[in-house]
């Protein structure tokens, strides 16, 4: 596990990440041009999105940004437990405008999907390593990251760029990035808020 950094309140928290967000993008924008942001579904990435579209509109250059998902659920774009509606909803709509959007199509059927997913990323990056700028990442309380849930046999697929699940969890099949892209990733945000989650954090290190 890498640094781990404890804030005492909610707006801290969230003024970190997005600063975070900020300085990275910057640093890659003037590296190669653009920037790689992998997003991820829950409630505290929603308050994360809040805040980039309220103060940070206009100090990342989103044109030259280019978004995509770590997972999603097997269910219609407009679905409520849809990883893309949540970024859309609280982020992508309340912006003038983002380089390019990379959504994993959940409503079709998921073999397919998670292919077609593997396929634009090959494309997107034009070369044998894909490896992202920067992920925002969410934990479950039970400690899966991404669609990667403990003890699952989508875990053990590390080669895998991106799969479907096995099986359903709390009622969806999910297509997730594998564990070795993922690990790819220049920068990774863990966002943990809790003492529950956070115990189940350390307990795992």
């Amino acid at each position: 596990m890498n640094n781990i950094v404890k804030t005492t309140s909610q707006n801290e928290f969230v003024k970190i990440v997005c600063e975070k967000i900020k300085d990275e993008s910057l640093k890659k924008i003037k590296e190669k041009g653009n920037f790689t942001l992998v997003l991820a579904g829950g409630q505290t990435p929603k308050i994360i999105f809040n805040e980039l579209v309220l103060n940070y509109e206009k100090n990342i250059e989103w044109s030259k940004t280019s978004l995509f998902w770590i997972d999603e659920r097997c269910v219609e774009p407009i679905d409520v437990n849809s990883n893309f509606k949540l970024a859309y909803d609280h982020l992508i709509s309340k912006l003038k405008t983002v380089g390019s959007i990379h959504r994993i199509k959940g409503e079709i059927e998921e073999n397919k999907a998670a292919k077609e997913y593997q396929e634009e990323l090959l494309n997107f990056f034009n070369t044998k390593e894909i490896r992202f700028d920067f992920a925002l990442l969410g934990m479950g309380r039970d400690g899966h990251v991404a669609s990667l849930f403990p003890k699952s046999e989508e875990i053990k697929k590390r080669n895998d760029l991106v799969l479907v699940t096995n099986k359903t969890y709390n009622g969806f099949k999910r297509i997730t990035m594998g564990l070795d892209l993922i690990n790819r990733i220049n920068y990774k945000l863990l966002l943990v808020i809790g003492k529950d989650k956070f115990k189940t954090l350390v307990s795992k290190d």
